[in-house]
């Protein structure tokens, strides 16, 4: 059994105080600067018709929570003697994480629709941000093997004392989980945002959970990072809950993302993330089911025709005319519950209540089982 986190001596509740209470103060004067600007949310065509009433509420907020997040680690990592070189590595790809959301809200902004910069060029972006972070951790000589916690493919500390082709090996799956936990998590956290305080409230549980675990196996600078991002999202929850007075825009869902997936790559956790993030592998699953179940249910044929197997690859891989059919009410899996609530006379909240109780059942099972293993 992994030894109690010593909480008190790596000063975990006062940075997430100090995180929160600059959330906190940023806020406000930043909901009434976007609402002078006109900056609001812009609403999907294909979403709930309820969302509509949405249309003016001020988005980017996720500007301000990385802002308190940022500038509360900068202090602690100021004041903290020695070389804390993983911990400053993780802050930074989380803030370059949300520079990408940044720049998808300000394109939506320019065009004046719910459209940014194309998802190809996100995904790449989000992927080389991933290789990045593990180039870092294997060259300052750290990452996920130092963890007790850590199952993974590869470690980086250590790797020179190895035969040159397991050390390749190693590395390069090292960098390839990196790149995909990156890139899947940011983009998981953005589908998962899209009710008041939906993401926020996960995020806050997940990062909790984080900090706790590594503050447990030893790894007390990544897990001051994870609660001071758990005190930033929690002062934004607080103007995010339904009625949302702002949202966090693809700014703080890249933001998030970001961080969650740098402190689980850098604290070798990999395999605890995996039960903790069932909500947003869910919500994942869902849009790929419906649009794949979508494009593979539309009436389409070829001369001459395809077998059975080719024509489904057909319709998946190419954008053809017609009308297919959906799985579920709505994709994301938020808003198939959201649709379904609504017929029985249920609000927003209540939907989203549910999921931070699916996400606090997760989040103490993990703790539970981590502290029995």
């Amino acid at each position: 059994m992994p030894p109690l986190p010593d909480l008190t001596a790596i000063n975990l509740p006062v940075l997430f105080l100090i995180a929160l209470t600059l959330s906190v103060l940023f806020l406000p004067p930043c909901i009434r600067w976007l609402k002078s600007r006109q900056i609001g949310q812009f609403i999907r065509e294909e979403g709930p018709p309820s969302h509509s009433v949405k249309a003016k509420t001020p988005t980017m907020g996720g500007a301000c929570t990385m802002a308190a997040f940022g500038l509360a680690s900068a202090l602690w990592l100021a004041w903290v003697p020695g070389r804390n070189l993983e911990a400053a590595t993780v802050v930074a790809i989380a803030i370059l994480a949300g520079a990408i959301g940044a720049a998808d809200d300000l394109a939506k902004i320019n065009r004046r629709e719910n459209a940014g910069i194309s998802a190809r060029l996100r995904l790449v972006l989000e992927t080389a941000l991933g290789l990045v972070l593990a180039a870092l951790l294997l060259w300052q000589g750290t990452g996920a093997s130092h963890a007790p916690t850590a199952v993974i493919l590869s470690g980086a500390a250590g790797l020179a004392s190895k035969a040159p082709v397991t050390a390749n090996l190693q590395v390069g799956g090292f960098l390839l989980l990196s790149a995909f936990l990156l890139a899947a998590t940011t983009n998981a956290l953005n589908l998962h945002d899209g009710m008041d305080g939906l993401a926020a409230g996960t995020a806050l549980q997940v990062l909790l959970v984080l900090a706790v675990l590594l503050s447990a196996s030893g790894q007390g600078e990544l897990a001051a990072v994870a609660a001071a991002g758990a005190g930033a999202v929690g002062g934004f929850l607080i103007f995010n809950r339904f009625p949302a007075a702002i949202f966090m825009g693809d700014t703080g869902s890249l933001f998030l993302g970001g961080l969650i997936a740098a402190l689980v790559v850098a604290g070798g956790l990999v395999v605890w993330f995996v039960p903790l993030a069932l909500v947003y592998i869910a919500e994942t699953i869902s849009v790929i089911v419906q649009v794949a179940y979508f494009k593979l249910t539309k009436e389409y044929q070829t001369d001459p025709p395809l077998p059975a197997p080719a024509l489904a690859w057909l319709k998946l891989t190419r954008r053809l005319p017609g009308q297919g059919k959906r799985l579920l009410r709505m994709a994301p899996l938020h808003h198939h519950f959201e649709a379904v609530a609504a017929e029985h006379g249920k609000g927003e909240w209540e939907v989203v209540a549910c999921f931070w109780l699916a996400q606090l059942a997760l989040s103490a099972s993990v703790i539970l089982a981590f502290y029995n293993l």
